[in-house]
């Protein structure tokens, strides 16, 4: 073997070695990268309606000019849900899973849920006002549904709930039976 066809194949196996090496890390670093922590955005504290008692009336608070996001950024022991993720067994031929979620405000003050957003557009929630003014000790229902029309397999999305106190984030799943 002469020295030129000899530094050729060197070329060649290190570049194979490295290509090798590289698809590795690649592979690899796909199931084993671990998320960088994010940091939740401040969140938008809202003071509570005030009551003008010799007017009877009632002024509502602005809504936080605070951008929405999918943080789950309220303190606990404001609103105490009965479960922040659901999980629904559809039937065949269902076209919708529903889903409710119960709450109780176990804080000393008022909370303002503004609005819900979804994850999707298949998911819907539903609120009985906007804004919605939950008293201290005072319950509530958040009901959300997804369409299953055209899914297979398994559903998942979630519901953000913009308050006063802060941003709760409630799971939802629909599992759907395998078709034939």
């Amino acid at each position: 073997m002469n020295y030129k066809s000899e530094m050729f194949t060197m070329k060649r196996s290190a570049v194979a070695a490295a290509m090798a090496g590289f698809s590795l890390t690649l592979v690899a670093g796909c199931g084993t990268s671990k998320p960088k922590p994010t940091q939740s955005p401040p969140v938008a504290v809202t003071p509570p309606p005030v009551i003008h008692l010799e007017t009877n009336t009632l002024t509502l608070p602005s809504k936080p000019t605070t951008p929405p996001d999918s943080s789950d950024s309220m303190e606990p022991n404001i609103l105490t849900w009965d479960a922040t993720s659901k999980e629904y067994h559809a039937q065949s031929g269902e076209k919708l899973a529903p889903f409710s979620f119960s709450f109780t405000n176990v804080s000393p003050r008022q909370v303002v849920i503004y609005d819900t957003q979804t994850s999707c557009d298949c998911t819907v929630a539903s609120l009985p006002s906007k804004p919605w003014i939950i008293p201290s000790g005072g319950t509530g229902e958040i009901g959300a549904t997804i369409n299953l029309s055209n899914r297979v397999g398994v559903v998942t999305n979630y519901v953000i709930v913009f308050t006063s106190q802060g941003n709760r984030r409630l799971n939802v799943k629909a599992i759907l039976p395998e078709t034939k």
